[in-house]
């Protein structure tokens, strides 16, 4: 799959926590990092298929040439990912960083909720740290 200069491809693959078994129809939700006030704006919104992966996702990036002199701009882009099921616990990974031309693949774990729950707040998985996510070989 080609990928331009100022993209990259990103897939989220769902899964039951530790990775046993991959989730489909897990509701996976790609919006832009908030912004001063706490806006984002949502870019893609999906469904998982049976082997718990989303399709691939086109976003933006910076330029390719960031990355290249320690004096650069910003080198990567900053998006958050929620992912949802019903009968588990919600997450959201916040500061997601894609560089250009780069397809990453982020992994999620959805923990069950208890029986006797029917709804529980979102996860978060971030300190306010970027997220470094392994990159996907095609």
């Amino acid at each position: 799959m080609a990928v331009s200069s100022d993209t990259a491809v990103l897939r989220v693959a769902v899964t039951t926590a530790l990775g046993a078994q991959p989730l489909e129809n897990a509701l996976v939700t790609v919006s832009t990092a908030p912004d001063e006030s706490g806006s984002r704006q949502l870019l893609y919104s999906v469904r998982t298929d049976s082997g718990g992966m989303t399709p691939p996702m086109t976003l933006s990036t910076p330029p390719r040439e960031n990355s290249l002199s320690p004096d650069g701009d910003v080198p990567y882009a900053l998006y958050t990912v929620e992912a949802a099921l019903d009968g588990y616990v919600p997450l959201t990974a916040l500061h997601i960083a894609l560089f250009s031309g780069v397809p990453a693949l982020l992994p999620v774990a959805l923990t069950p909720l208890p029986e006797y729950e029917s709804t529980a707040p979102a996860e978060l998985t971030s300190d306010g740290q970027t997220q470094v996510l392994s990159s996907e070989r095609e």
